[in-house]
């Protein structure tokens, strides 16, 4: 009696109960859509009004960055005119004087191991104060040292020798972002080209701000997907190699035009001195500064053979004195030698 009774009186209050919890959780469900739905419109909102730094280089060109390049079929950039170039590097071409002084002169390409303070350039200017050392003392990519080349060349410089160095972390420009990859902005910008998903998620990706950061910070919107930067001592791909070589012929283009010769240097890094990785980036530039018509210079043994090793880096792995003299040392005894057979000039 009380089972039936309870049965007849408790059936209605539990199915009363269970459709409670059944609105309330669907109550929930929508207040937490509409809540993530407002936190992606804010964060659209802010991602299109300002960009985290992180990212934001990928999509558009820093404001501070001069706007005076133009495309290069061939390199990928190019400066836009030498009165651009000028202006760019005024502080070291003013103090430099007139280009077509009749002195001897080296004139330096590289990275910060070259143009840094106390660095390669700075070393050779105190080792050599009877030859004129030109280095613009400024990083720029790869691809547009070999413009500057071309630019200084063309506009009255006669150096006696190009030294254009190379160190194994230089692939990592043309690594990251191929030739193809490099987008010169209508106001002359110098940009990232994307790699963008696959369709259908291509559109989904670039008309949200949120889904192209998201896109990029997941590594995939780079140029070459299979680069490694934990392998830049080895032999570069052929697709690396392609886009060194057309940096090298394009160099020895310049060279041949202005009758200057040019000396590819490849400098070791840390890991190949101390013996932890082989030289597969100096044998493969030496290939493709051979099929170019470029004198190469490869200065690993002197490095190798140092007693102290230590002693050749600082604490970030630069070269100290010691070790940006024995550079110099080399460069001074090789244009002693003079210019190698292979280099075809007219």
């Amino acid at each position: 009696m009380v089972s039936r009774i309870g049965g007849v009186i408790g059936g209605p209050i539990v199915t009363t109960v269970a459709l409670s919890g059944g609105a309330r959780l669907a109550q929930f469900a929508a207040g937490l859509l509409v809540t993530l739905a407002a936190v992606l419109l804010i964060g659209e909102a802010f991602a299109r009004l300002a960009l985290p730094k992180a990212v934001g280089g990928q999509l558009e060109p820093d404001a501070q960055q001069p706007r005076i390049y133009r495309p290069d079929p061939q390199i990928g950039a190019d400066f836009r005119s030498f009165d651009d170039f000028r202006k760019f590097n005024a502080a070291i071409l003013d103090k430099l004087g007139p280009l077509d002084l009749k002195k001897p002169t080296w004139l330096l390409f590289g990275n910060s191991f070259v143009q840094g303070p106390g660095h390669l350039a700075d070393t050779a200017e105190r080792t050599l104060p009877d030859t004129r050392i030109v280095a613009l003392r400024r990083f720029v990519e790869l691809p547009l040292r070999a413009a500057e080349a071309r630019q200084l060349l063309a506009n009255g410089l006669r150096p006696q020798r190009i030294f254009f160095v190379m160190v194994p972390i230089d692939t990592v420009q043309v690594g990251r972002r191929p030739l193809s990859f490099i987008d010169v902005r209508p106001d002359g910008a110098f940009a990232n080209r994307m790699r963008w998903p696959d369709p259908p998620w291509t559109s989904v990706v670039t008309g949200s701000r949120l889904a192209t950061i998201a896109w990029i910070r997941s590594g995939r919107a780079g140029g070459d997907l299979s680069f490694d930067i934990r392998r830049v001592s080895d032999v570069p791909s052929l697709r690396v190699q392609d886009d060194l070589s057309r940096i090298l012929n394009h160099l020895a283009e310049t060279s041949r035009r202005y009758r200057v010769p040019v000396t590819v240097v490849a400098v070791p890094n840390r890991d190949q001195v101390f013996g932890r990785a082989g030289f597969g980036f100096q044998d493969t530039l030496a290939q493709l500064s051979q099929r170019a018509g470029l004198d190469f210079l490869d200065v690993r043994q002197p490095f190798v053979d140092a007693s102290d090793k230590l002693s050749l880096f600082v604490p970030d792995w630069h070269f100290t004195g010691r070790g940006n003299a024995l550079l110099v040392q080399e460069l001074v005894e090789h244009d002693k030698r003079g210019v190698a057979k292979s280099v075809k000039l007219p």
